[in-house]
């Protein structure tokens, strides 16, 4: 989807949001960096972040959406590529309004793990807060990386490069994509060169979102994952989570060793978040994704400073005695358009809707409008709450076009 390149500049305030405040109320912030470059898919999740720690960034992202304006210095839209970003677009926007060697620092969110050498460019004459390139190449290449979950013994489902004889029992799987974008059924593709066969295996798809520094490691929480299927040739595409699980607790140790193993053999610094599948009594790790995933969402409101200050010191290589999440149920979900729409004056969007388009943009049918959240006391309360707003979306977009 092409929102239309934007550039929207906001003045610094100081008040709920800003460095002077958040000084009195949560203790120094003056470790954390003051200039600060956000790039992602969408950065919207990293910036408001920022802001619980009184930064207000450049956010370079493919939506520049309201809420990513609001608490952004500057927000500029690039081009998209297949999957994630066009690389010199990209480059030459970071440029203009983070320029390398005046004190930037650098956080990163999706849309890098397709090119680690867009990451490599970025990281030049600007402070790195995440992981290196070399650490996304190596967990994205898939033979090493299988190669490596097999030397630490850690389980993962069966996966090679050779077709199998039954594959309507297995995936092909693109070692080069994020977001469930490269995963396809195998029966209905033909491989390329970076991609692998996965066995496929029923159940749903979790994570584990995890804070580390190289040595140790925190997991904030455990998600179940969403995927839409409305796209041909992305029926795994990934459209939302919940911070809710339905794991034993040997089956929670068994991906707490996973991490610390994970975490001592590369080593990760920052969030990250591992994939797995549930496979009987057997976690089955799926990926790991060695940056701020969509999952820390669910739980940014927990932390009065944020999680991005959170990922910054744990980079520098410090770690909180505790990372303790709230006990509250969070869920969010993209919500695809369901029919041609542009943005007008006069549409407006509930208060639980977030990554709202600015007037003007138009969005084709299929394509990600915005994400609905929901919070409550108990999964199925915010599974049917996030049922009902999406169809008084519905209502409104539809009443709104005629």
């Amino acid at each position: 989807m092409r929102r239309g390149k934007s550039l929207s500049r906001v003045k610094p305030v100081l008040g709920p949001t800003g460095r002077e405040t958040a000084d009195r109320s949560l203790g120094s912030l003056h470790d954390l960096p003051e200039r600060l470059l956000l790039v992602g898919c969408s950065a919207r999740m990293l910036a408001q972040s920022a802001a619980r720690a009184g930064i207000r960034p450049v956010s370079i992202d493919l939506f520049a959406d309201r809420e990513t304006r609001a608490c952004s210095a500057y927000c500029e839209t690039v081009d998209a590529a297949d999957i994630g970003f066009e690389r010199e677009s990209l480059l030459r926007a970071a440029e203009r309004l983070a320029p390398a060697g005046r004190g930037y620092a650098l956080v990163y969110g999706s849309g890098l793990d397709v090119d680690s050498g867009i990451l490599e460019e970025l990281a030049r004459g600007r402070m790195l807060y995440g992981n290196p390139p070399e650490i996304l190449r190596l967990l994205k290449t898939p033979d090493t990386f299988f190669d490596m979950l097999r030397r630490l013994g850690i389980p993962y489902p069966e996966s090679g490069r050779i077709r199998p004889p039954d594959p309507e029992n297995w995936l092909l799987k693109s070692g080069r994509s994020e977001g469930g974008k490269g995963v396809r059924f195998c029966s209905r593709a033909e491989p390329g060169s970076s991609a692998y066969y996965q066995r496929r295996l029923p159940g749903k798809a979790m994570s584990a979102l995890f804070l580390a520094n190289g040595e140790d490691a925190w997991i904030i929480g455990f998600n179940t994952l969403r995927t839409a299927d409305h796209l041909v040739g992305q029926p795994f595409l990934f459209a939302g989570a919940v911070n809710r699980v339905d794991l034993a607790p040997r089956q929670r140790l068994q991906v707490r060793t996973y991490v610390e193993r994970l975490v001592r053999a590369v080593p990760l610094r920052g969030l990250s978040s591992l994939d797995f599948m549930l496979d009987g009594e057997t976690c089955r790790v799926l990926e790991v994704n060695p940056r701020p995933s969509a999952t820390m969402a669910l739980y940014d409101d927990d932390f009065p400073q944020g999680l991005l200050a959170a990922h910054i010191r744990a980079c520098r290589g410090e770690m909180p005695d505790a990372m303790a999440a709230g006990r509250a149920v969070r869920a969010f979900k993209v919500f695809f358009a369901p029919f041609d729409l542009e943005v007008s004056e006069g549409t407006r969007w509930p208060d639980w809707c977030t990554d709202t388009p600015v007037t003007g943009t138009r969005i084709g049918v299929g394509q990600p409008v915005c994400t609905v959240y929901a919070e409550g006391a108990d999964q199925q309360q915010v599974e049917r709450l996030i049922e009902r707003r999406e169809s008084e979306l519905f209502e409104r977009l539809y009443a709104a076009r005629s």
